[in-house]
């Protein structure tokens, strides 16, 4: 049955759990950036500086490296995606919840970095949770719930601007954990028999593997390894430039919140169109391309971000790395097709810890902006992303080797 059939056979109740779970992908990936929209504002209400600006963003991402792959691992382990999932989603609401009513920076500092530990087991989870569920049509529903992420992205930033305009960027952060109240007990509903229904397989199959075992099953496998390392090198570029777009508009072009809250939302909107679009040129062109072309435009874009002097230009550039840059689809497909089912979450856990890395980026970004301006800091990113690109062409090779060639050429 090719894919066209088995989504012809999906039921209305499926397409509805994957519109439910995507929609958590999208609160956990607007989780991932939410400080974004309005650091200008909170630079300004704490009198920051570039470098203490890029530690605050540093902190979630250092939390999301420290527990991504533990958490992963014990998902593995114990089966139990779904509860995990929805842990971390409340303690990431929670923690960024409790902004509104706090006055020092550095409590806000330390409540990034509990949001980015909650958040941290949204990725695997949810990859295992979606590549479970929907077993017959896997690469199309990794695509969709790929592109609500991005849905979610691109329509809380232009939210949060308006709302930071009318009553504050602690408000407007505070808002934006509302709905996952009643996204969480949706979840549990929906999707609680398959987590059950794993964790019964888990339990009764010939023997189960120790979270160590798992861990050096997963370290072993050099498809993983390489995706990952690419996946963090393009992390890494995002990191150390999308922070620093709203100061570049804010502070070279003077434009207002509101502005930055919808280029923002372009940059990540962006990726709603994209993604699709590189899971079809994974299916037909392979891993190597679907992964380097994209990295080699979010090198050239970014590198021009800091030398434009027309402000329209300047948005062009910024649409068109929102649209290089979401390769996970592609990572994420990958990782499906040539990871063990019992190692998948622990496999997309060391992808996205890798992609954490990426924690170092920003405060290093802050430092070079404070000293020689900020297109250094969009030099700095644009040499990640180059490296990624070269790195995947490696990838490329490594899937031939391992898998005869089938999903390469």
């Amino acid at each position: 049955m090719n894919t066209a059939d088995k989504k012809s056979s999906v039921l209305l109740h499926d397409y509805f759990d994957l519109m439910l779970i995507g929609s958590a992908h999208a609160f956990s990936d607007g989780f991932t950036n939410l400080l974004v929209p309005v650091l200008a504002l909170i630079v300004a209400d704490f009198n920051l500086s570039a470098f203490q600006a890029g530690l605050l963003l540093s902190s979630y991402s250092f939390s999301t490296f420290l527990f991504v792959f533990p958490v992963s691992l014990a998902a593995d382990y114990s089966g139990k995606k779904l509860e995990i999932l929805l842990a971390g989603l409340a303690v990431s609401s929670i923690a960024y919840f409790s902004m509104l009513g706090v006055e020092i920076f550095y409590l806000i500092l330390i409540l990034a970095f509990i949001a980015g530990a909650g958040n941290a087991v949204y990725h695997p989870c949810g990859t295992a949770i979606t590549a479970e569920r929907f077993k017959a049509i896997r690469p199309y529903a990794i695509s969709v719930h790929g592109m609500m992420g991005n849905i979610g992205t691109s329509l809380i930033p232009v939210s949060m601007a308006f709302i930071a305009q009318m009553a504050g960027w602690r408000w407007a952060i505070a808002s934006c954990t509302l709905p996952v109240i009643i996204l969480l007990p949706a979840l549990w509903i929906r999707f609680s028999p398959a987590g059950k229904s794993v964790k019964r397989i888990l339990k009764t199959g010939s023997h189960i593997k120790s979270s160590m075992s798992i861990a050096l099953s997963v370290f072993r496998d050099r498809r993983v390894i390489l995706l990952a390392l690419v996946y963090a090198l393009s992390g890494m570029g995002g990191k150390a430039s999308v922070g620093f777009i709203p100061l570049l508009l804010t502070q070279k072009y003077g434009l207002s919140t509101a502005f930055v809250g919808i280029m923002i939302s372009v940059y990540f909107g962006m990726g709603i169109a994209a993604k699709p679009l590189l899971g079809f040129l994974y299916a037909k062109f392979g891993v190597r391309f679907a992964l380097g072309i994209p990295l080699l435009i979010s090198f050239a874009a970014t590198l021009s971000l800091g030398i434009v002097s027309w402000a329209p230009l300047l948005a062009v550039l910024i649409a068109v790395i929102g649209a290089a840059n979401p390769i996970s689809p592609v990572i994420l497909t990958a990782a499906a097709d040539f990871s063990d089912p019992e190692k998948l979450a622990s496999s997309v856990g060391l992808i996205y810890s890798l992609h954490a890395a990426g924690f170092v980026t920003p405060f290093i970004s802050g430092f070079l902006a404070d000293r020689a301006g900020l297109y250094a800091a969009f030099v700095f990113a644009s040499v990640f992303f180059l490296s990624g690109a070269f790195l995947s062409t490696r990838l490329g090779k490594a899937v031939k080797q391992n898998n005869g060639g089938s999903n390469e050429e």
